[in-house]
């Protein structure tokens, strides 16, 4: 028969291993990634380009969150945007013009290059899209927001709508007002 010592050293080492092997699991979901990444997708979805930028494939740039591209690409990467495959791309640095986005996902992690994308694709139909406070002063098209705990976004009809991008009629009525 075991002694009691040795039971508890065994329960003891159990429940360690137990708790060593648990917190080696990657959490399988990421909620704010997730949520944002299905916003993004019904903003590539509900809103309206203007038709030269509706041809080829539709594409969605993340600068900053690897977590939002993970999930963006991985549940709607496969998913069409009107006639138009969705291309989710991960960028490393910010974009310059020579290369067009439908939409850009700037994370807060890269707030400091907001004012270079802003610039460059100020005569272009790209949706910026950011998630920090004071993001649509600084030119942001969209910005998520944090509202008694859960994740909402404001936006710039607009700034939207003078890069020829029209809000569609679900966007305007789950935005901030």
């Amino acid at each position: 028969m075991p002694k009691p010592l040795n039971c508890f050293i065994l329960l003891f080492l159990l429940s360690l291993s137990s708790g060593v092997l648990r917190s080696q699991v990657i959490p399988e979901d990421n909620t704010v990634a997730m949520i944002r990444a299905n916003y993004l997708y019904q903003f590539a979805n509900n809103n309206n380009w203007p038709l030269d930028t509706k041809k080829g494939k539709f594409y969605v740039a993340i600068l900053g969150n690897m977590d939002v591209f993970d999930i963006m690409s991985s549940r709607y990467g496969t998913k069409p945007i009107g006639s138009q495959s969705l291309d989710v791309i991960f960028l490393k640095e910010a974009p310059n013009s020579s290369a067009y986005y439908h939409i850009i996902y700037v994370d807060k992690s890269r707030k400091a290059d907001l004012p270079k994308i802003v610039k460059e694709f100020k005569d272009k139909s790209t949706l910026i899209v950011t998630n920090w406070d004071g993001a649509l002063a600084q030119g942001a098209d969209i910005n998520f927001r944090n509202v008694d705990g859960s994740i909402r976004f404001e936006l710039s009809k607009t700034a939207m709508e003078n890069k020829k991008i029209t809000p569609g009629i679900k966007i305007l009525q789950w935005a901030i007002q």
